[in-house]
């Protein structure tokens, strides 16, 4: 099968991408945690949820609506070179508009001043990705072009901070090393771009259009990962900067588990797209085909998190997180439940035009994971957190399953 095949063709790279995505992480915590000690390393995990709830706003949905509207026009340079324009001046716009809204959100919720150089580096860190053109490479089958350079930056920016940081007061290079590291992707992406399409600065127009077109999408992103995003922010409200760290050390290892499928899924939403508008039988096969394979590796995956978690903690994260095994042990369905909600959802709602609906469903779920956290959390602490984001996802897979059996998807 063709589409299949060029699913296969993206996922080297995107491998190399996504595995390096949570593989940072995971290299450098445990050295975050010993340099910084558990305390301000919490403090510092808050500022990444409400850093990574920035980028939601910022990117406004553009990694899945513009790589789907790249995807039809592929064989267009000036219409590439358009969209492009149009989505980069967009996402400059939301930054513009949405960051003193963050600014007031992080003094409302966290310990941190306006001046706090933590604040300001996690910010234009947060601005910075949103920039990243990778949309543009999976939208027109390049994603090698551009995943070489973006693995030895975010590397580089590794060295940076294992060198930079000396203490609790260094907190601020972690942040502008990561910084730095999308500055210089988003520069080699417009490059390329300006090289295939002859991109200048008049293509920068249009930005109304593809945030009113966005905006379906952009709704929904918003509801399926703000929440993830803003527990480790209401944990730390009812509980202490200790369970927020160990909460988001073990929640980093079981989505890092999840990433490594996440590759085969990212790579097959521009061929759902495209085939769910083109050939929607063949679609249907794509779908089965990925879902059998790729949802059997994630149980998998989950079971050996369960089974390995007391030991994996120690050896991944140090001495310093072993009260985080107990965590990841609640946290190992997360493989399984996030793989199948992302190809029920992404892979097949949203090319069928059902991301409204998708959208409701992860709102509802994402308020009963926060109000579940609330309530378990300041008895349980971290592990009442775990509870809430596993029980969340559960309610989005029923919520899905349900929706399809009444409203099944037929066609474009």
């Amino acid at each position: 099968m063709i589409a299949t095949r060029q699913v296969f063709k993206a996922v080297p790279a995107l491998t190399a991408l996504q595995g390096l995505q949570y593989l940072i992480p995971l290299l450098t915590l445990p050295f975050l945690m010993r340099t910084l000690g558990l305390e301000r390393w919490g403090e510092v995990a808050q500022l990444m949820a409400l850093g990574q709830l920035a980028l939601i706003v910022f990117d406004y949905g553009f990694h899945l609506s513009a790589t789907q509207t790249a995807a039809h026009r592929a064989d267009d340079p000036a219409a590439l070179a358009a969209l492009f324009g149009a989505v980069t001046l967009a996402k400059l716009a939301v930054a513009v508009l949405a960051l003193p809204l963050v600014v007031i959100a992080a003094i409302g919720l966290l310990p941190v001043r306006v001046d706090d150089p933590l604040l300001l580096w996690a910010l234009a860190a947060a601005v910075l990705q949103a920039h990243d053109p990778l949309w543009y490479f999976l939208g027109t089958q390049q994603a090698s072009k551009i995943s070489v350079l973006t693995v030895a930056l975010r590397l580089a920016a590794v060295g940076i901070l294992l060198i930079g940081i000396r203490g609790p007061g260094d907190a601020w290079v972690y942040f502008a090393a990561q910084a730095a590291a999308w500055l210089g992707v988003f520069g080699a992406g417009l490059w390329i771009v300006r090289r295939q399409t002859g991109f200048s600065h008049r293509h920068c127009v249009g930005a109304v259009k593809v945030l009113r077109d966005g905006r379906s999408i952009f709704q929904l992103y918003l509801g399926s990962s703000s929440f993830d995003y803003l527990l480790p922010l209401v944990l730390g409200a009812v509980a202490n900067p200790i369970a927020v760290g160990l909460f988001v050390a073990a929640e980093k290892l079981a989505r890092a588990a999840a990433s490594l499928l996440s590759v085969f899924r990212t790579a097959l939403f521009p061929q759902m797209s495209r085939l769910m508008a083109l050939a929607p039988e063949e679609a249907a096969r794509l779908f089965r085909w990925s879902a059998l394979r790729i949802g059997g590796l994630a149980a998998i995956g989950s079971l050996m998190l369960f089974l390995l978690a007391d030991w994996l903690v120690p050896l991944i994260l140090g001495p310093t997180a072993t009260a985080a095994g107990p965590l990841l042990r609640l946290l190992s369905p997360l493989p399984l439940l996030i793989t199948l909600n992302s190809l029920i959802g992404v892979q097949w709602l949203i090319p069928a035009g059902r991301a409204a609906a998708l959208r409701n469903i992860y709102l509802g779920a994402g308020c009963g994971r926060l109000l579940l956290c609330a309530l378990l959390a300041g008895g349980l602490g971290a592990s009442g957190a775990a509870w809430a984001t596993v029980l969340g996802e559960v309610g989005v897979l029923l919520a899905c399953l349900l929706y399809l059996r009444h409203h099944p998807v037929r066609g474009p």
